[in-house]
């Protein structure tokens, strides 16, 4: 299966990530001016399926922690990145075999391509959530298990902030499963790294260590692909002055639950996260019509007519309706003529594991997971 992501690649697969980001993920244009800077000089990064890498090598995951608000203001760090990334190759020496995003938004795929780019190591194609989410323990590794004792490391523009390295343990953990235990783990977790972006300026960067046992059981495979299937169709329907918005929907297989114009937005920055609400009028064939949509960091529930419509961990994609461009929640502003997209999330997300950690509950909404259907 294995492929390579060339230079004319990165565009199309900033834009497919942050559609498939949900409004999250950061904003992919800095990471990915940086990452073409790299890669016209490095060349192509080797694509490959989670059962090419060798069994006793580890996958790195690094990724920026933090609200996608503070990421306007602090643009990719290649020195930050370096800093966690040596300090992993300390630990791991010879095992580290390839790279992989923890999710899927904009500047988030962005981030291991760069990595893989600079040490000449293969990108997997696949993450741990198949969108974006706001909170670490919000991924199939943690709920599903994975092999504890790897190292992690955490760094910013000044150098490394925290660096565990490789410890004794070799049984599977869940982190964010059913048991109490578990979720009392996952949230402190949560609030120990949250508390030190906080402190760092609301904005670090982690770098955490896989197994391959642990990817083959959680990694939700493909997502790369989809991402630059979906950026790909966007650019050939711009290219034939055709709708952008129908090659998304049908590179991703969604439904458009909603077209209108952006009238208000409400945010707030609160415990390292944006919090948030836009309001949209409709138009055309929504005319008469109102939604929202509430966010944390990412889009969470769309209600139209006070009815909810759709929520996490399903997709909600919003786009501008001529361009097809992702809106992300850091830059929806009013005035914007967008088109509300949905799409499946990932079986691995719709299990009644899965919805403990990533439904509309574990997000403070009272209500039920509202999947998206095709009538």
């Amino acid at each position: 299966m294995s492929a390579e992501i060339t230079l004319s690649d990165v565009a199309p697969l900033a834009l497919g990530s942050a559609v498939l980001g949900c409004g999250g993920g950061g904003n992919p244009y800095y990471g990915m001016l940086v990452t073409r800077h790299v890669m016209a000089e490095t060349g192509p990064v080797q694509l490959i399926d989670a059962t090419e890498m060798p069994p006793d090598q580890i996958a790195v995951m690094p990724a920026v922690v933090g609200a996608p608000l503070v990421g306007i203001e602090k643009p990719l760090s290649i020195r930050a990145l370096q800093s966690g990334y040596q300090a992993m190759q300390r630990s791991l020496k010879d095992r580290l075999g390839a790279f992989a995003p923890a999710e899927i938004g904009g500047a988030q795929s962005m981030i291991p391509l760069l990595q893989a780019a600079l040490t000449g190591k293969p990108l997997l194609d696949g993450d741990t959530m198949g969108r974006a989410f706001p909170e670490i323990q919000m991924n199939t590794f943690m709920i599903y298990g994975f092999t504890p004792g790897l190292p992690i490391a955490f760094s910013n523009d000044h150098g490394l902030v925290l660096h565990i390295p490789s410890l004794p343990f070799g049984k599977t953990i869940k982190f964010g499963g059913t048991a109490p235990a578990e979720g009392k783990n996952s949230v402190a977790l949560e609030r120990i790294i949250r508390r030190l972006c906080v402190a760092m300026g609301g904005l670090i960067y982690g770098n955490a260590a896989v197994d391959q046992p642990s990817i083959l059981r959680g990694l939700v495979r493909g997502s790369i692909s989809l991402a630059l299937a979906v950026g790909r169709a966007v650019e050939a329907a711009r290219s034939a002055g055709s709708d952008p918005v129908a090659a998304i929907l049908q590179a991703a297989d969604g439904k458009q639950l909603f077209r209108g114009r952006v009238v208000d937005i409400e945010r707030r920055f609160q415990g390292g996260q944006d919090w948030g609400t836009l309001k949209m009028d409709g138009v055309e064939t929504d005319g008469g019509r109102r939604a929202e949509i509430s966010f944390k960091n990412e889009y969470l529930i769309l209600r139209v007519d006070n009815q909810a419509v759709l929520t996490v961990p399903d997709l909600i994609a919003l786009v501008e309706t001529q361009t097809g461009a992702p809106v992300t929640t850091e830059v929806i502003r009013p005035g914007l003529r967008v088109s509300v997209l949905g799409l499946q999330s990932t079986p691995l997300l719709r299990t009644p594991e899965a919805l403990r950690v990533v439904g509309p509950r574990a997000f403070g909404y009272d209500m039920d997971f509202v999947p998206l259907t095709r009538s």
